[in-house]
């Protein structure tokens, strides 16, 4: 260490005198460290938005993400036989817990397409920008405003959003499931003869 320190201090002088040293490199070619494979745009994964965060540490970042998410979700559990007496303390664990996990997802997910999505190349679905909506109104109404109500109304927006995002993920698509759900329900079901074949 006191090598270092004493080869760093050379280094300096030489620099500040003009000296021939200042144009060398401080690490020999063989003591520089080589990027990591697929940390750069270089790196064979294409342009990042994280492009210094290895590969590794994105997944560590994930995991503690998607294990944060897995305890807020668990503590929410915990809540819901008191969820009357305390739905905003439920709604906002839940919230949070699903806010972590979109995080751990996008980690996951990797920052090419990140990227893709921050310069507009593709297009997030509606439902789900109603879902990231609905949650940041749901955190919102619970930490900055204290409603409950509010609080309640968004976690029902964050649930309706969450079942047309779920829902649009079927192969014929949402408006075909609502139908054949409620076609079943039998011949009463009247709703079902309303909506558009």
């Amino acid at each position: 260490m006191a090598d270092l320190h004493r080869q760093l201090q050379e280094y300096l002088a030489q620099g500040k005198a003009g000296g021939p040293a200042a144009a060398e490199p401080l690490l020999d070619a063989g003591e520089a460290e080589e990027p990591t494979a697929g940390a750069g745009p270089a790196g064979g994964g294409g342009p990042t938005c994280m492009p210094s965060v290895p590969r590794a540490q994105r997944l560590a970042a994930s995991g503690v993400c998607l294990l944060l998410a897995a305890l807020c979700f668990g503590l929410a559990a915990l809540y819901a036989p008191v969820l009357l007496l305390r739905a905003r303390k439920f709604a906002l664990l839940w919230s949070l817990g699903s806010a972590l996990a979109l995080a751990g997802g996008t980690l996951l997910r990797g920052g090419a397409a990140c990227g893709r999505l921050l310069r507009g190349e593709e297009a997030p679905s509606r439902p789900a920008l109603l879902y990231v909506a609905a949650l940041g109104a749901t955190l919102y109404a619970a930490l900055a405003l204290r409603s409950t109500l509010l609080t309640a109304l968004g976690a029902c927006a964050q649930v309706a959003a969450l079942l047309a995002v779920l829902l649009g993920l079927l192969p014929r698509g949402a408006g075909t499931a609502l139908r054949m759900a409620l076609g079943r329900l039998g011949p009463g079901a009247t709703l079902a003869k309303a909506l558009p074949v």
